[in-house]
């Protein structure tokens, strides 16, 4: 079994560097009235994210018999070598530029059941997925008011 040491500060990075950029969007709810004014220039954000996921189905090669497939974010997480998802964006007032990337790469073995072949079967994936993309504002959505503005009315 691999250990989680790497897969756990890889997560706990991502906590960190994703917290502080989520407080900073919190409005407090004893302020009369939220002043967000567009900021002039460049603005970046950066954020890492995880997801987990399973695997079932049937699978079949070269005219053999299906085999049915049942594998559970545990047993990935097992066989997990590496894992990295991050999302950015770069914006100049109504116009952005963004960005997805995800990388995961496992790998897994064991012995064959009558060894005639082979003693044992080692396979690995890797898996690389990326998106850039441009987006451009068309309308402003108005203000966001406090709690205690509405409430007043």
């Amino acid at each position: 079994m691999k250990t989680y040491v790497g897969f756990l500060s890889l997560l706990a990075a991502g906590f960190l560097v994703a917290l502080p950029a989520r407080a900073a969007d919190v409005v407090s709810v004893m302020a009369s009235e939220v002043n967000t004014a567009e900021k002039d220039g460049w603005t970046f954000a950066f954020s890492p994210y995880f997801w987990a996921a399973g695997l079932s189905g049937n699978t079949a090669q070269f005219g053999l018999p299906s085999v049915h497939i049942d594998a559970d974010f545990g047993d990935i997480l097992d066989d997990l070598d590496f894992a990295a998802m991050a999302i950015g964006e770069a914006r100049y007032g109504r116009y952005s530029i963004f960005g997805d990337v995800i990388y995961t790469k496992l790998s897994s073995g064991s012995a064959t059941p009558r060894g005639i072949l082979a003693d044992d079967v080692d396979v690995s994936s890797a898996t690389f997925a990326a998106l850039v993309g441009q987006a451009t504002r068309s309308w402003k959505v108005p203000e966001a008011r406090s709690m205690s503005s509405l409430a007043q009315g």
